[in-house]
């Protein structure tokens, strides 16, 4: 890979937009990015979904949220939905550790 493609993807990647984060209820490990400067959709309602967190660009992103798909999510749809997923635990193999 060369510099200049390693820096297209460092840039695709940068913070540019803060989100409302939304979780689903039903299935937590799904989440909704709104712009802040967004409504939020009509699909998102209190029997449903949950507010979650602010998202600004200092903060830690969720596993999952891709910035690059958020900013595509948005311009196409106004909201990004993402499945967040959990860091990998790292388990000792007991037969290794004998």
């Amino acid at each position: 890979m060369t510099a200049a493609h390693q820096s297209d993807l460092d840039r695709s990647d940068t913070c540019d937009c803060a989100y409302n984060l939304f979780r689903s209820k039903g299935l937590p490990e799904i989440l909704c990015a709104v712009p802040e400067d967004r409504p939020v959709p009509g699909f998102i309602d209190a029997t449903q979904w949950e507010f979650h967190r602010p998202l600004r660009c200092p903060d830690h992103r969720p596993l999952g949220f891709l910035e690059s798909a958020a900013r595509t999510g948005v311009r196409l749809n106004g909201f990004y939905l993402f499945y967040a997923v959990a860091p990998r635990l790292r388990l000792s193999n007991p037969r290794r550790n004998s």
